[in-house]
């Protein structure tokens, strides 16, 4: 069965976000990142225009998970005790921890400063919260996140 352009840009994309969050944007390799997806390198450049709009489409599919998993956390039992358990893919915060560091870039900073805004109002819409809870709630989030991808103990992140 041959693999569809749009399956292969999800191998690709998942390969990119696993090469950007061990590496960060300006230290992965377009190369690497093919020969982690099974595919040449000009093969990207059919998929992606260039090496950012790769980085930001990867930090896009991340901002859903991490969307997604503070989403099932809440609506399990209306906190983030099932946060990390519900974060699927452990890249997704070391990837979009490479996307706050690369926001020296002035594209890469708003596409990183719209997520953050998109994440909190879509939190106060789920959660009925007002603004400074939400803030709270997503500085608990951000810490876990650290807590993932440092594998501190969860006793710490109490």
């Amino acid at each position: 069965m041959a693999v569809t352009a749009e399956q292969r840009r999800d191998e690709v994309l998942e390969a990119a976000i696993h090469e950007f969050a061990e590496f960060g944007y300006h230290a992965a390799k377009t190369g690497s990142i093919a020969r982690r997806a099974g595919i040449s390198q000009p093969y990207i450049y059919a998929l992606f225009e260039d090496k950012r709009t790769l980085f930001l489409a990867c930090l896009q599919r991340v901002r859903e998970q991490i969307r997604d998993a503070f989403t099932t956390a809440f609506e399990r039992d209306g906190s983030l005790a099932g946060y990390r358990r519900a974060l699927a893919n452990p890249d997704a915060p070391r990837c979009q921890l490479q996307g706050h560091a690369a926001a020296a870039d002035p594209e890469i900073r708003e596409f990183m400063r719209l997520g953050f805004i998109e994440l909190s109002d879509h939190l106060m819409g789920l959660t009925g919260a007002d603004r400074p809870t939400v803030a709270r709630f997503m500085a608990a989030g951000y810490l876990l996140d650290l807590g993932a991808v440092l594998d501190v103990p969860a006793e710490y992140l109490v």
